[in-house]
């Protein structure tokens, strides 16, 4: 089950809604393809999704770019297979750079999340509904 949060920020205007975790579309490699949006990815899990001795870890998550700070919400892919693995990636819609390889889940709650666009508070991190 996923959980959705809001991330506000007290000194400037920020505010964003953010959806973390899996739903029932995340079980296997099949109902992903059927969503799963990225090219690339797409290809991965049709080349894979038969072979079995495959496992994989499908989330959305929040991407944090260290350069700039900018917060996006996408979904993380990762297959591994005996002889391969691949990772999805994004790069910063902002500054262009490369976002971290993997994406902030559970412990949303418990960091600290500067303000992306004043760059000067702390964010509050609210949870408001459990999703599928």
């Amino acid at each position: 089950m996923g959980v959705a949060y809001t991330l506000d920020c007290k000194q400037c205007s920020y505010n964003h809604k953010v959806f973390l975790g899996i739903g029932f579309n995340y079980i296997n490699l099949k109902t992903i393809l059927e969503w799963y949006e990225q090219e690339e990815g797409r290809q991965q899990i049709k080349k894979y999704m038969n072979e079995e001795d495959i496992h994989f870890e499908c989330y959305d998550g929040l991407y944090v770019c260290e350069q700039c700070g900018y917060l996006l919400n996408r979904t993380f892919l990762h297959i591994i297979s005996k002889d391969y693995f691949y990772i999805n990636s994004y790069d910063c819609p902002l500054c262009h750079v490369q976002m971290p390889q993997k994406p902030l889940l559970d412990e949303i709650e418990e960091i600290s999340l500067k303000c992306p666009d004043c760059e000067e508070e702390k964010l509050e991190i609210q949870s408001y509904m459990d999703w599928d």
